[in-house]
C-alpha cells in the first residue's frame, strides 16, 4: 500500500510537470519585438526598450534587461533555415522583458530583443524568417557587458523562462541603414562574376559568388568573414535557395539619419603624418582615390605644400555592409566622381584592383598582396586592407598609425578609441555646425561620461546640423522593416517612436542619430534592381499619401523635403526627380 502511494505520488508529480511544461510551451507574450540588423541602431533601441526616457512613464519593454556578445564558447547566432549550407551569423544581443513575461503570466507580458549584425544580414534574415539561437550555457548567465548598451546600467542574469522563449524565436522586424532594395542589389553585386555587368544596372560584379551561397569575404586583420547569401525581396518572387520560402511582406518605417564618418589615426604628430594639424579635412575626390588605392602618400590628402613623403594605410569594409554601400555610392561610385564608366571586365568602386580568387595570404595581416582577404601593398609601404564589421574597423584604425577608415557615428562606436579623430569632408563637419562648434576641438570625437563600473552615465548632445540640411556628403537614412498586418503583437511602431524620442537633441538621452522628423532633406530615389534577372522596382520618394516608398537611394541626389512637397502639391506628381548624384 505504501509502495502504491509512492507510485501514485510520482505519477501525479510527473503529470503536473508535464502539464506545466506544456503550459509554458504554449505561453507567448502579448507584446513583442524581435529584430536584427544595423549595429548603428542597436544602442538607441536598447535604450528605448530598457531606459526611462524623460516624459515617458517607464521602459517600453520592462525593467529587466540582459546583454551579451557572441563568443566561440557561448555563441549567439541568427540561423537561416533555408539551407544547412548557410553559415549562422554571430550577433551581439540585448533582451528586455517585464515580470509577467518572466513568470509566463497568461494574456500578458512583453519581450523585446535586438540581434546586432549588419543591415544586409538583417534584411536577409527577415526575409528568410531567421531564428535567434542562444548557446545552452547562456540560460542563467549574468549580464556580462556593461558597455554594450550605454546608460541602461547593470543588467541581470537571463532567466530560464525568458531563455526558453527567446531561443528559437523567429524575427518579426529588421533594422537597416540602407533601403531593403539596396540590400538586395548589394548582395547580387557581390556574387556576380568579377567584372561582369550586374543585369539592369551600370556596375560590375565583385566576384564573391557563385550565387545563391557565395564565397566568404575575409578580413585582412582577423579570422572574421562576411557570408554572401542571396534572398528574394520582390513580391511574388521565388526564393533562390528554397522555393517554398515565400517573400515576406513589409512596411518601411523611417527612423532617422546619421553620418558615415572618415576617421584617421592621429597618434603620430610629426610633420606629414596624419596627426599633423594639416590633416583635418579631405575632399571627396581624394577620399575616393584613397579608398580605391589610387593614392598612397599622406601629402596627397591635403592642400598644404612641402610636406614630407609619408605612406599611409587605408581600411575598407566588406561589400555586404550597409556602411560600405553608403560610402560606396556617396563617394567613389557617385556619378560626379565615377561617371558612367561601366565596361565589361572593369571593376569599379572600392573593389578596384581586387581579385577575390587571389587567396595567397596565409597569415593576416598579409606579407604578400592578396585579393581575399584584401591586402594590397604599395611600393612605398602603404597598404589597403579589408576589415569586417564596425568594431574591427575602428579598433584596427585606432591601433594602426597613419591609417584611415570609415564608420557610422555612434557613442559606443568610438568610446575609448583614444588615437582617432574624424575628418571633415569637403570642409563640412558631420556632427556639429563646424569645427569651432565642437566642444572638444576640431575632429575630436565626443564621448559619454563613464563611471567606475564601466557604465556610461550621460552622453553629450550632438546637433547634426549638416545632416539636417544635407550638406555633409556621406549620410544614410535608418529604417525598420516589419509587417503590422501579420504580426499584430509586434510593438515595432512604438519602439521606433521611443527610439526617436531618445535620439532627439532636445531630449538629449543619446544622439546616435537624428530623428527622421528633424530632417530637411532626403536622397532622391531611383530605379533599383531587385531580381537576379534584372527586374527592378521603380522609384518613389514616399512623400505622396497612399503611395509607398520604393527604389534605391544610396547616393541619390540630395533634395529638400519642402521642394518635394511643393512639387506634389503643384503637379500631383509622385516624385520630383529620380537621379543619383
Amino acid at each position: 500500500m505504501k509502495k502504491s502511494r509512492i507510485v501514485l505520488a510520482a505519477l501525479s508529480l510527473s503529470a503536473a510537470l508535464l502539464y506545466a511544461s506544456n503550459a509554458e510551451a504554449q505561453y507567448a507574450p502579448t507584446e513583442n519585438f524581435y529584430t536584427a540588423g544595423s549595429s548603428a541602431q542597436f544602442n538607441t533601441f536598447g535604450i528605448a526598450a530598457s531606459y526611462t526616457i524623460p516624459g515617458n512613464s517607464g521602459p517600453l519593454c520592462g525593467t529587466h534587461h540582459w546583454s551579451q556578445k557572441s563568443s566561440p564558447t557561448l555563441p549567439i547566432t541568427l540561423y537561416d533555415p533555408r539551407s544547412a549550407s548557410i553559415i549562422a551569423e554571430p550577433a551581439n544581443i540585448w533582451i528586455a522583458w517585464d515580470t509577467n513575461a518572466a513568470n509566463h503570466v497568461a494574456n500578458s507580458g512583453v519581450i523585446c530583443l535586438y540581434a546586432s549584425v549588419d543591415s544586409i544580414v538583417g534584411v536577409r534574415a527577415y526575409q528568410a524568417r531567421a531564428q535567434v539561437q542562444l548557446a545552452a550555457g547562456l540560460s542563467g548567465a549574468a549580464d556580462a557587458n556593461p558597455d554594450l548598451v550605454p546608460l541602461i546600467g547593470q543588467g541581470e542574469a537571463l532567466p530560464a523562462s525568458i531563455y526558453a522563449l527567446v531561443n528559437g524565436a523567429v524575427l518579426n522586424a529588421a533594422n537597416t541603414d540602407i533601403r531593403p532594395e539596396d540590400a538586395k542589389f548589394a548582395t547580387m553585386r557581390a556574387m556576380t562574376a568579377l567584372g561582369t555587368g550586374v543585369t539592369g544596372r551600370g556596375v560590375t560584379g565583385q566576384g564573391y559568388g557563385p550565387s545563391p551561397i557565395g564565397t566568404a569575404i575575409k578580413s585582412s586583420q582577423s579570422a572574421a568573414v562576411a557570408n554572401p547569401v542571396d534572398f528574394a525581396i520582390a513580391s511574388g518572387d521565388v526564393d533562390p535557395i528554397s522555393a517554398g520560402n515565400s517573400v515576406r511582406t513589409y512596411f518601411d518605417v523611417p527612423i532617422g539619419a546619421a553620418p558615415v564618418m572618415v576617421v584617421a589615426n592621429v597618434s603620430n604628430i610629426a610633420s606629414g603624418h596624419l596627426g599633423d594639424g594639416n590633416f583635418t579635412n579631405i575632399n571627396r575626390f581624394m577620399l575616393a582615390k584613397a579608398l580605391e588605392g589610387n593614392i598612397t602618400h599622406t601629402r596627397d590628402l591635403t592642400y598644404t605644400p612641402g610636406l614630407p613623403d609619408v605612406p599611409f594605410h587605408v581600411f575598407i569594409r566588406e561589400p555586404l555592409s550597409g556602411t560600405y554601400n553608403t560610402m560606396e555610392f556617396s563617394i567613389p561610385m557617385a556619378r560626379e566622381i565615377e561617371g558612367d564608366s561601366f565596361a565589361p571586365g572593369v571593376v569599379n568602386g572600392q573593389e578596384v584592383g581586387v581579385t577575390p580568387s587571389n587567396t595567397s595570404c596565409a597569415t593576416t595581416p598579409c606579407a604578400v598582396e592578396s585579393g581575399n582577404p584584401l591586402w594590397h601593398i604599395a611600393s612605398n609601404g602603404s597598404t589597403r586592407g579589408r576589415v569586417v564589421g564596425t568594431g574591427e574597423m575602428v579598433k584596427t584604425v585606432n591601433l594602426t598609425a597613419d591609417s584611415l577608415g570609415y564608420a557610422f557615428w555612434g557613442f559606443s562606436t568610438y568610446q575609448g578609441m583614444t588615437h582617432l579623430k574624424y575628418l571633415l569632408v569637403d570642409g563640412v563637419d558631420p556632427l556639429y555646425s563646424g569645427p569651432s562648434a565642437n566642444p572638444g576641438g576640431a575632429g575630436v570625437l565626443p564621448g559619454c561620461t563613464v563611471n567606475g563600473g564601466g557604465y556610461a552615465t550621460s552622453c553629450p548632445v550632438v546637433p547634426f546640423t549638416n545632416i539636417i540640411n544635407g550638406t555633409y556628403p556621406v549620410w544614410s537614412k535608418y529604417r525598420l522593416m516589419w509587417d503590422p498586418l501579420t504580426y499584430s503583437t509586434n510593438i515595432a511602431a512604438t519602439m521606433v517612436s521611443y527610439a526617436q524620442k531618445a535620439s532627439d537633441p532636445s531630449v538629449g538621452v543619446i544622439t546616435d542619430f537624428l530623428p527622421a522628423g528633424a530632417m530637411q532633406t532626403f536622397h532622391s530615389h531611383y530605379t533599383q534592381v531587385v531580381r537576379d534577372n534584372g527586374a527592378a522596382y521603380g522609384p518613389n520618394n514616399g512623400f505622396k499619401s497612399g503611395i509607398p516608398e520604393t527604389g534605391g537611394d544610396m547616393g541619390g541626389a540630395v533634395l529638400t523635403i519642402q521642394s518635394e512637397l511643393d512639387f506634389i502639391n503643384d503637379t500631383g506628381g509622385n516624385q520630383q526627380v529620380n537621379q543619383q548624384q
